[in-house]
C-alpha cells in the first residue's frame, strides 16, 4: 500500500470514527435527559459573555466545522477555462489521488467520493482518483496557503496576533506564515512557498493579500494543476461569534485563467483553543521511507 493510499485511509478511517462518535452522542443524549440534566439555558452568563466578544481578536487555534468530508474542497463555482500556457504548463503530469473538484459541476461530489480504482477526469482533463496519483506534499515538500485548508478538518491552524503582524501556524507538516498588517506588498518581492501576505481591517473583515508565490505549490488536492507564479491571493477572515470563524477566499492568477477571477472558496471554522492546541506533525522523509520498507513492503508482499 503506497503512502498516498495510506494517507486517504487514514483521513476516511477518521471520518468513520467521527460518525460513530456522533452516533453515540445521540444515544448518549436522551439517557441524560433521563438523569434530568436539562440543557444550558440561552441567557447563559456564557452565552451573555460571548455578546461581548471583540470581532478583531482571532487569536487561538482554529479547526474546520464542516466534518471530514470536506477534506479538499466543494466550490461549487466552476473553474475558469485555462489559458493554453496553463494547460501546457501548470497540469499535474499522472493524474491525482482524490477526485476532481470540477466533477461537481458533472453530479459527482468532490474529495474521494468516487469508489477504489475508478479513474474520472475533472474539467482539464487530469486523471482523479488515481491510486498511484500524486497529492500536495506527496514527500514532505512545502502545502502553502491555500492548500493547507483542504486538511483543517483533520489539523487545527493558530492565529497568534500582534500589533504589526500575525502569525498563522499550521499543524499539518508544521507549517507557519507572516501576515503583516497595514503595509504595502514590497516593490522586491523575492519570489517564495507562501509568498508575501499583508492585510488589513475592513470592518469586522480581515482581508488578507498574498502575491509572490513561486508558483511550485499545488492550489488544492483535488485540482489537477498548480499555481503559477502570478497566482494571487485574497482571503476573507470574519468571526460570526467568539467561537466560529468563517473565511471566504478568492483566486486570481493571469497566466492560468486571464482576467478570470474564481471565487466561491468558503470554509468555517470553530476554536479549538483560545491558546495553542497545535500538536508537533513534522513530515520526515527519512522516517516516510523507513516505514515504506520496514512496513508497507512487507505487508504487499505477504497479501500476494
Amino acid at each position: 500500500m503506497r503512502r498516498s493510499e495510506m494517507k486517504r485511509r487514514f483521513r476516511y478511517f477518521v471520518a468513520s470514527a467521527g460518525a460513530i462518535v456522533a452516533a453515540l452522542c445521540m444515544i448518549a443524549t436522551p439517557t441524560l435527559a433521563q438523569q434530568g440534566k436539562a440543557p444550558e439555558p440561552t441567557s447563559s452568563p456564557a452565552a451573555k459573555q460571548d455578546a461581548k466578544f471583540d470581532p478583531h481578536d482571532l487569536n487561538g487555534s482554529w479547526i474546520s466545522t464542516q466534518g471530514a468530508g470536506a477534506v479538499g474542497d466543494n466550490n461549487p463555482v466552476p473553474e475558469p477555462p485555462l489559458t493554453p500556457w496553463a494547460k501546457e504548463h501548470l497540469l499535474i503530469k499522472g493524474g491525482i489521488s482524490h477526485a476532481g473538484l470540477n466533477a461537481t459541476s458533472k453530479g459527482v461530489a468532490s474529495s474521494g467520493s468516487l469508489p477504489a480504482g475508478a479513474v474520472a477526469f475533472d474539467a482539464n482533463g487530469v486523471p482523479t482518483n488515481v491510486p498511484d496519483g500524486h497529492f500536495p506534499g506527496e514527500n514532505c515538500e512545502p502545502q502553502g496557503v491555500p492548500v493547507q485548508f483542504n486538511f483543517t478538518v483533520f489539523y487545527p491552524f493558530q492565529f497568534i496576533m500582534l500589533p504589526d503582524r500575525i502569525y498563522q501556524m499550521f499543524e499539518d507538516h508544521r507549517e507557519w506564515r507572516t501576515i503583516w498588517l497595514n503595509r504595502d506588498h514590497s516593490k522586491n518581492l523575492f519570489p517564495s512557498y507562501f509568498g508575501d501576505s499583508v492585510a488589513k481591517w475592513e470592518g469586522n473583515a480581515l482581508v488578507v493579500d498574498t502575491i509572490g508565490y513561486s508558483g511550485r505549490l499545488w492550489i488544492s488536492e483535488n485540482v489537477g494543476h498548480k499555481m503559477s507564479d502570478a497566482f494571487h491571493l485574497v482571503e476573507r477572515y470574519r468571526l460570526v461569534d467568539a467561537t466560529h470563524l468563517q473565511l471566504e477566499m478568492t483566486y486570481y492568477d493571469p497566466k492560468a485563467w486571464g482576467d478570470k477571477e474564481w471565487s466561491g472558496w468558503k470554509k468555517e471554522f470553530k476554536l479549538d483553543s483560545k491558546g495553542d492546541s497545535l500538536q508537533e506533525n513534522v513530515c520526515d522523509p527519512a522516517h516516510w521511507r523507513e516505514y515504506d520498507n520496514v512496513v508497507l513492503d512487507p505487508a504487499k508482499k505477504d497479501s500476494k
